[in-house]
């Protein structure tokens, strides 16, 4: 390309010569000096609005400010206290519930199952163990100098303590609850029945001769159902002479359960049943003076008061039909 200049009064002229490369190396320096420009009105535009209008800023690149951001912080500092808190009061709660299950599995654990456990519990060498679960106890830390990370990461070290913990006490209540459900620990009737004898000496009800009665008798009605008192194996379904129509469970932890003149029996030796499951219904077969359900229970092959084994509650316990 060529250009031709020329002055006005002398007719002077100038020729310039100027090639591709030339124009495209001009336009480039140009574009570079455009945008430098622009970058340089562009962060001066950004330091005028963060200073006078963080609105602005917000707007035109999501700037905050230092106030904006300490503001933050304290807002997310604010909720993890609540938070540390929020888990503090979930283990109190949860330290509550394992007190009461503590309480209703006592209940549940037959009386010579519990003193056993004393023996072995008792003295300074006894054995304990289980894994280790530090005791959760947040510190709630409302100091200026800690950082919010720091806090951050010690809730989640506690919330990761509680979850540990919680999973620990449900495997111990399920083994726990595994353990107890075949015991004969459930009364053989439903709620509302009373004991018309109890266990040990008595007069016999025949011959008004002193006796001693190896179980319990409930007062109930002819058909009234009679419940399996834990979980376990039949091995004993028949009639016999003085306890009429029998049944016989076994238990685990050596533990048998025993009902006697029963009306009807609804199970067969060798029947896996299950704990207040439907098994016979009250009767008076037998050397029987009424209708009623004898029930004994006996602990490897010893008889036992059954009062030490059932777990009353306060509507079936010495209640009148």
């Amino acid at each position: 390309m060529q250009i031709i200049w020329i002055s006005g009064a002398t007719s002077h002229y100038r020729k310039f010569n100027i090639t591709k490369t030339q124009l495209t190396r001009f336009a480039a320096v140009l574009s570079f000096l455009f945008i430098m420009i622009g970058s340089a009105v562009y962060f001066l535009g950004f330091r005028v609005a963060i200073k006078f209008d963080p609105d602005m800023a917000r707007d035109m690149g999501g700037v905050i400010t230092s106030e904006e951001l300490y503001h933050l912080e304290d807002e997310y500092r604010e909720r993890l206290t609540k938070l540390q808190n929020t888990l503090k009061s979930m283990d109190q709660k949860i330290e509550t519930l394992s007190k009461i299950n503590e309480q209703y599995a006592a209940l549940a654990t037959p009386l010579p199952m519990k003193e056993k456990r004393k023996e072995k519990d008792s003295g300074d060498n006894a054995g304990r163990g289980g894994p280790y679960i530090p005791f959760f106890s947040p510190h709630v830390n409302s100091e200026e100098n800690t950082s919010l990370r720091a806090m951050l990461k010690k809730t989640l070290d506690s919330t990761g303590s509680l979850n540990k913990k919680i999973q620990s006490l449900e495997e111990a209540w399920l083994e726990k609850y595994e353990r107890l459900i075949p015991l004969p620990t459930k009364p053989p009737l439903v709620a509302g029945y009373g004991l018309s004898s109890n266990f040990g000496a008595r007069m016999d009800p025949i011959t008004n001769n002193p006796a001693f009665h190896p179980g319990i008798d409930f007062n109930a009605k002819p058909g009234t159902p009679v419940l399996a008192a834990g979980s376990g194996t039949v091995i004993k379904a028949k009639r016999d002479p003085e306890l009429g129509n029998v049944i016989e469970i076994k238990h685990t932890e050596g533990f048998t359960s025993l009902y006697a003149h029963c009306q009807k029996l609804l199970v067969e030796q060798g029947d896996t049943v299950s704990r207040g499951q439907l098994i016979a219904e009250v009767g008076n077969t037998g050397r029987s003076t009424g209708p009623h359900l004898h029930f004994s229970v006996y602990r490897n092959g010893n008889l036992l008061n059954p009062m030490d084994v059932l777990a009353f509650t306060k509507s079936s316990a010495n209640k009148e039909n």
